[in-house]
C-alpha cells in the first residue's frame, strides 16, 4: 500500500514526526512524501536512511520534491568492517582532514546500522586515545556493539598505549581475521 504524505508548509520537526508515524504503522511499506523545502527534503532523506529505509527516488516537481521511500525493498546489510589507517580523512590539508574524520565518526555513531568492527592502525590509533575528539563517538559505536580494535604495535610505536580511552588492544591476527570473515572491508 502506498501512503502519500504532504509536508509542504510544516516545520522540519513536524515533517519528521509525520513520516515517522507512517512508517511505525506496519501496513505502509511504500511512501510518497511531498515537500517544497529543500532543507526539509534533505533532513527527511537523512532520517529515512538512518532508520534503514530505502529511498527509491527523489523527483523534482513544480511544487518541490517527491521522495519515494519503502521498507519492503530494503537491501540486506552485509557485515562490514572499517580499517582506519590515519587520523585524518582524505589527502591534503591535515586540519580539514581531522575535521572530516571527526565528522565521519560523529555522524556514523548516529546511525542504527553500524559496522561489525573498526580496526585502527598506524596514526589511526591516535583517534582512540585520551583527549581525541573522536572518543565519545567511538564509545557510542562501541556501546552499539561495534568491536573497536586498536593496533597494539602502533600504540607502542607512538608510546601512547597508556592513553587508550576506547576499544581493545588488537594484533595482526585480529586484522587478518577481519579480512577473512567480513563480506566488506572499507579502508579509510
Amino acid at each position: 500500500m502506498i501512503n502519500k504524505i504532504d509536508v509542504r508548509g510544516v516545520s522540519q520537526q513536524q515533517a519528521l514526526n509525520l513520516v515517522e508515524t507512517v512508517f511505525e504503522d506496519q501496513n505502509h511499506s511504500n511512501v510518497e512524501i511531498l515537500s517544497s523545502d529543500q532543507a526539509i527534503t534533505t533532513a527527511l532523506i537523512d532520517n529515512l536512511i538512518k532508520k534503514g529505509l530505502t529511498v527509491e527516488e527523489v523527483l523534482q516537481t513544480p511544487e518541490g520534491q517527491t521522495i519515494i521511500a519503502s521498507t519492503s525493498h530494503q537491501q540486506t546489510i552485509l557485515p562490514k568492517s572499517y580499517v582506519i589507517e590515519n587520523n585524518t580523512l582524505g589527502q591534503g590539508n591535515e586540519v580539514i582532514g581531522q575535521k572530516l574524520i571527526n565528522a565521519f565518526f560523529n555522524v556514523s555513531s548516529d546511525y542504527e546500522q553500524v559496522p561489525t568492527s573498526i580496526f585502527f592502525v598506524n596514526t589511526g590509533v591516535k583517534l582512540c586515545i585520551d583527549q581525541a575528539d573522536t572518543v565519545d563517538a567511538l564509545q557510542k559505536l562501541q556501546d552499539k556493539g561495534v568491536d573497536i580494535i586498536v593496533c597494539g604495535t602502533c600504540l607502542d610505536f607512538f608510546e601512547i598505549k597508556d592513553k587508550l580511552a576506547v576499544g581493545r588492544i588488537g594484533t595482526m591476527h585480529d586484522l587478518i581475521g577481519i579480512y577473512h570473515s567480513q563480506n566488506q572491508v572499507i579502508s579509510l
